[in-house]
């Protein structure tokens, strides 16, 4: 994904929309404003079927980002548009009609950065599999250290022989 780059605004704007998926969240999408905001690195957008759905969703964001230690700064909105702002992500969660009526993608997605949560999570699977090839796979320097371990190795041999035949 172009412009796409893993650091700790990213996973937790990642984690984020992790959180209202699990909790039925709909339309999630995640949109890189770094580059052409001062506020915040990303916003994290998703509708919710109702108001209810809404709050509860906002409370279990935050509780479980509590829990790990990560506050919320402000909390803001009506229940039918909710905001909140942990300094480097910023979560709107609305109810169909208010997000299609402010359409907010219309506004940032014009940068050209704006993910699916779908598209994110092919982006960190193919990056940690990359990652575990990476891991695996010797380097070249190991590689030639392994040959060069295995012939003094093989060298040390008649020399330990050698050794044991002039005593």
């Amino acid at each position: 994904m172009k412009g796409f780059e893993r650091n700790e605004s990213t996973d937790l704007a990642v984690a984020i929309a992790e959180l209202l998926d699990s909790k039925k969240a709909e339309n999630i999408a995640l949109f890189d404003i770094s580059k052409i905001s001062s506020v915040a690195n990303y916003m994290v957008m998703a509708t919710v079927s109702n108001t209810t759905q809404s709050k509860a969703i906002s409370d279990f964001v935050e509780e479980s980002l509590n829990k790990v230690g990560i506050r919320v700064l402000r909390r803001d909105g009506a229940m039918e548009w909710i905001c909140l702002d942990y300094n480097e992500v910023i979560v709107h969660i609305f109810t169909p009609e208010v997000r299609e009526f402010y359409h907010l993608e219309k506004i940032w997605g014009e940068n050209k950065n704006a993910y699916t949560l779908e598209e994110v999570r092919k982006f960190v699977e193919k990056e940690e599999q990359d990652k575990k090839k990476e891991d695996v796979k010797p380097s070249k320097t190991a590689k030639k250290e392994s040959k060069s371990s295995k012939k003094a190795e093989k060298e040390s041999k008649p020399a330990k022989k050698a050794k044991k035949e002039t005593k």
